[in-house]
C-alpha cells in the first residue's frame, strides 16, 4: 500500500472511526431529522455524544444544520458528500448480516 493510499485510509478512518457515526449516517439517508428524532431512531445513543458527533460531521461537511420553518426548527441533513459516504452503508450490513 502506498503512503497515499494509507493516508486516504487514516483519513476517511477519522471520519467514520468513531462510535456512533455510521448510525447517525445511516438515520440521515432516510432524509432530514430532528435531534429528537435522531434520538428515538438510535436509542443507546446519549444526546451529549449525538450533538458532538452531528458537530463532528458538519465539521467534515458531511452534514448540514437546517432551520427550514419558523419558529425555528432545527433540523439535520446530509450533504452530498455525506450522501456519498452513506452508500457503502447498505454493503456493510450485507456484510455483516452474511458473516
Amino acid at each position: 500500500m502506498s503512503n497515499e493510499d494509507r493516508e486516504k485510509l487514516l483519513i476517511a478512518y477519522d471520519i467514520i472511526g468513531s462510535k456512533w457515526t455510521i448510525h447517525i449516517l445511516f438515520t440521515l439517508s432516510y432524509g432530514p431529522k430532528k435531534f429528537s428524532e435522531m434520538t428515538r431512531s438510535i436509542p443507546s445513543i446519549t444526546q451529549r455524544i449525538l450533538s458532538q458527533r452531528l458537530k463532528e460531521l458538519q465539521h467534515h461537511n458531511l452534514v448540514k444544520r437546517t432551520s427550514p420553518q419558523r419558529p425555528t426548527r432545527t433540523m439535520y441533513e446530509l450533504t452530498p458528500k455525506g450522501v456519498a459516504l452513506a452508500t457503502f452503508i447498505p454493503c456493510l450490513m450485507d456484510w455483516g448480516t452474511q458473516n
